[in-house]
């Protein structure tokens, strides 16, 4: 009987030994989650004063060495690796202040692997970062905090800063909706076919740092005859960053770097960044928008333009709901013909200027010469007059002596 226990105690032994230990649950709420893209020596500035740095990566499988750090320094135990199938996980240990009490754990990062991208001196992977609650630090600077809500579809949750959500084409069947959210009517993420349990994240890179906008998790759905509704929990969002956009503008003629008065003018701007949409307002006036535009060089020819001074007013909506706008001034000169006019009068009076001196010239001329033969005809006809009158004499003297 005795061999019996034993042996009944042997397989226990066997059967908890061979049980996997039950992962430790999040902290909740989850305040980021995102996909990146991460090279070795990367740091990425998360929320709570955390930051990750990638150390190295396995350029075979694209497995990651990570040190957790928080406000610069390491972290206890918060350095380790993390695989495809077994992600690196730091675990917040507080100790129990009484000796009877057990010691509290949170689940504070879990970094993912997801999929090695490049290979070699400059090896890339892309992973998947879970960031839960440290209850040990506020929340300031959250707008919304861990707060569950509902939207209807075909209607809009307010949220701060702008920003709306909404839920559509709900399939009860395959129990699968649409998130989208939106700054300012503008789309900045939506995804489609989420599951109960997913969970929707809108997160900007800016200079190192993956800041989570929103976050929410997607609870359940609710179909019937009288309204369809999307439940969440776990809502949260921060302050939003603006990505800045650098735009150089030109302005010029068509037919050189002058414009005149009644031509056309050629608005060029370069663009460093892609944007959702670009508008050039002239004069207050919109006269070219263009959607989802690269970041590159790109022309528009105005209509004519009248004299006087314009402005260009470029305004760029980026992809994250941001708005950013460039002005730049410009004057329109006189016409090329009434230059031209203005020259050939300019031209015109001279000439005619310089004929009437010369014919002056001419006239004095002409008089001097015409004084000078008159003065020589006058002693001519004083020669012949002189010589009749002699005659004459000469006749009237012979006839009566």
């Amino acid at each position: 009987m005795k061999y019996i226990y034993f042996v009944l105690l042997a397989i226990f032994v066997m059967l908890f030994a061979a049980t996997p230990a039950a992962s430790l649950d999040p902290s909740k709420p989850i305040i980021h989650y995102s996909d990146s893209m991460v090279e070795r020596d990367t740091k990425l500035s998360l929320a709570q004063g955390y930051t990750l740095h990638i150390v190295d990566i396995n350029e075979d499988n694209g497995d990651v060495w990570i040190e957790v750090r928080n406000d610069g320094k390491l972290v206890e135990d918060g350095a380790g690796t993390g695989k495809k199938n077994d992600p690196f996980e730091y675990i917040l240990t507080i100790e129990a202040e009484d000796a009877d009490d057990e010691d509290e754990e949170y689940l504070i990062f879990r970094v993912t692997p997801k999929e090695l991208v490049t290979s070699g001196t400059d090896t890339t992977t892309k992973i998947r970062i879970e960031q839960f609650r440290d209850p040990t630090r506020d929340a300031k600077d959250f707008l919304i905090y861990d707060r569950s809500d509902s939207v209807n579809l075909g209607e809009e949750m307010e949220l701060e800063e702008g920003f709306t959500l909404s839920a559509s084409d709900l399939d009860a069947d395959e129990e699968t909706i649409t998130v989208t959210l939106k700054k300012n009517d503008h789309v900045v993420k939506e995804v489609k076919e989420m599951e109960p349990g997913d969970v929707f994240s809108y997160y900007k890179n800016v200079n190192g740092e993956v800041r989570t906008i929103f976050i929410a998790t997607v609870y359940d759905f609710f179909e019937s005859s009288e309204s369809n509704i999307l439940f969440l929990k776990e809502i949260s969002q921060r302050e939003d960053v603006n990505v800045e956009s650098n735009v150089e503008i030109t302005i010029e003629g068509v037919r050189g770097s002058v414009i005149r008065d009644g031509e056309k003018a050629i608005i060029s701007y370069e663009l460093e960044n892609d944007a959702s949409r670009v508008t050039i307002y002239l004069d207050d006036e919109s006269i070219d928008i263009r959607n989802d535009v690269d970041a590159g060089t790109y022309e528009k020819i105005t209509e004519e333009l009248d004299m006087g001074k314009h402005e260009v007013i470029l305004e760029i909506l980026l992809s994250d709901g941001s708005v950013s706008s460039k002005e730049i001034t410009f004057t329109v000169e006189g016409s090329l013909s009434t230059r031209e006019s203005a020259s050939e009068e300019d031209i015109s009076a001279t000439d005619q200027i310089d004929d009437i001196i010369q014919d002056g010239e001419n006239v004095t001329g002409d008089f001097s010469d015409s004084v000078g033969d008159i003065t020589k005809s006058t002693a001519f006809t004083y020669v012949v007059v002189a010589a009749l009158l002699a005659l004459t004499v000469f006749f009237f003297k012979r006839e009566f002596s």
